[in-house]
Formats: structure tokens, sequence, C-alpha cells
């Protein structure tokens, strides 16, 4: 192990055991979602899965997230109208689901202004889901959710800065399930079995379609696309735009979690004028949708994970 992971793994270890130390518990189950790396295991559309197929068995699911990059510091009930600047893109992409999320950096704060200002009882049946939460250990969960990219696995192993693990690969035993997302992968199945893992599942990628900005769904087939996307996985954005028959002729990428300005919108539709299309990720939509300079030529890909009915019943059976 390098130096620098050494010391990445000391201040890890302190933060873990205080946090651990002064954890909270909420009075309603808690499901925490996380992952081992940084960013792109599909840590949204899971959650958005898993809480739709919660409704459907009479739970009142409501999402924790911090909200990353979202300047909002206080607990908010995050509604359709509010900016991604404030809030982050990735809850309002989930609230675009017709989902209840609260977005607070303290998620136990957030768990309690949600109690408060919905008067929320028992027979409510609520369900808190905690939004990347494997390393947010102040607040005590129910049960322990784990992702693993089937594109990318764990990288090369290593820790921050040196590699992309956010915590010890040791600790994926600390999980009470494991998914493999978006791609089976059976090298990667048999690395993380061997590893001690028991419950391991796999929640593969849904391509739902390509929509234009006003929510129509389109079939471009054929088309010429420029792409452009400021996710954790690029790469398998653009398998999934291939997948779909699409002759991706430019792209640009950008850093997770990008916020977009005039300006730079115009350069984009200046670098796409020989693609018929401008696709982008819907991540990335609910940041720009209300951008006047945005054209006709602007569309986004949707995309979500599915669950099983064998992953639900073993989720039901552990929270119940």
């Amino acid at each position: 192990m390098n130096i620098l992971e050494k010391v990445y793994l000391f201040f890890y270890g302190l933060k873990k055991k205080k946090a651990i130390k002064n954890q909270k518990k909420l009075p309603f189950p808690v499901i925490s979602i996380g992952n081992l790396t940084v960013g792109g295991t599909g840590k949204t559309p899971f959650t958005v899965a898993l809480a739709k197929e919660l409704e459907k068995k009479g739970y009142r699911p409501i999402i924790l997230t911090r909200g990353y990059r979202g300047r909002l510091k206080r607990p908010v009930i995050v509604k359709e109208y509010m900016n991604a600047e404030d809030v982050g893109d990735e809850p309002l992409m989930m609230v675009m689901e017709g989902l209840t999320v609260v977005k607070a950096i303290e998620r136990y704060a957030g768990g309690v202004y949600a109690i408060e200002k919905l008067s929320l009882t028992d027979k409510d049946r609520v369900i808190f889901i905690l939004d990347d939460g494997f390393q947010h250990w102040q607040l005590q969960r129910n049960l322990n959710i784990l992702l693993i990219d089937g594109y990318r696995g764990f990288g090369n192993q290593r820790l921050l800065p040196l590699g992309s693990l956010r915590s010890p690969l040791e600790e994926i035993i600390e999980a009470d399930m494991v998914f493999i997302t978006k791609q089976e992968n059976e090298s990667l199945k048999g690395e993380i079995q061997e590893k001690g893992v028991k419950n391991l599942f796999f929640s593969p990628l849904s391509i739902k379609g390509i929509f234009s900005f006003e929510g129509e769904k389109i079939t471009p087939v054929g088309q010429k696309v420029y792409a452009f996307a400021g996710i954790g996985n690029f790469e398998g954005f653009l398998n999934s735009l291939k997948s779909l028959k699409l002759e991706v002729v430019g792209y640009k990428k950008f850093i997770d979690h990008k916020i977009y300005s005039e300006k730079l919108l115009r350069k984009i539709n200046s670098l796409a004028s020989e693609a018929q299309l401008v696709i982008t990720t819907k991540k990335d939509f609910v940041k720009i949708g209300k951008h006047p300079s945005l054209t006709d030529k602007f569309c986004f890909l949707d995309i979500s994970l599915e669950l099983d009915s064998s992953a639900m019943q073993e989720i039901v059976r552990k929270i119940s």
C-alpha cells in the first residue's frame, strides 16, 4: 500500500470510528444505498427503482440525500421547480420520478425534518432510503446495500487518491446485500463471492429511450448525434447510445455534476453542427432544461436499473 493510501486510510478510520460512536437512530427503518468506488455505479437509478417497488408494496419511501454540490445547507423537501445549484442534480432527478426527497447535509437531521414537516406516523409505513450511504456512518441503518459496477468492478483496486476505492475492499462484507449493476460479470461475481459475500444479486440496465426536453419520446435510429455529459461513467453513456444504433459523430466529457452556462451550451451547439441531435443524460437535463439557448436538437437519454422479485423479497424480509 502506497504512503498516500495509508494516509487516506488513517483519516478514513478516524472519521468512521467517531461517526459510529455518535451514531443516531430514526424511528423508522433505514435502507442505505452506497458503493465502494467513486461514482458511476448507478446509485440514483437504483434508488428510484427501489423506492418505486416499495411503493407498490404499500410502503412510503422517503429518500435522504446530501444533494452533492447543492448550495442549501439546511434540510429541505426538494421540489421540481427548484434549481440544481441549490439542491443538487440527482435529487431533482428523483423528484421528477414522483418521489419524496429530502436534501440535508446531516441525514439524521433530514429524517427528523421529514417526520415533522410531513407529520409522519407509524400508519404511513415509512422507509427512509439513505442515498450514497455506505460511508455515512452517522445514521444507523437497518439494511446496507452495496452497488458494484458490472463494467468497471473495483478499478485498479487502489484507495484514493491512487485509485477509485472510497473504502477498503474488505469492508464489502459489511453490506447485507451486494448488487452487480448494469452488466453481468462472471469474473467479478466470483471475486465478490471469494470475499465472503453471500447475498449477491444482479440489477440490469434498462434503457427507457431518448426524450425531447418537452418529455416526448423520439426514435432517432441511425441518426448522427453529438453526446455530452457530466457523469461518473461517461463510457457507459456512450455505449448506451451506440446500443440504440446511433452514430456518435462527436462527444464532450465534463466533470461529474457539471454546471452549464449559457456560453458553454452555445459552444456545445456549435460543436454539434454536423449532428442531427445533441444528446445528454437525464442527470444533466435537470440542470439545463430551462436555458433559452437550447434548440430542438437537444434531447436526453433516460435509463433505469431493474430489481427482480427475489431481490425485493429479500429486501422486504430483512427490513421486516
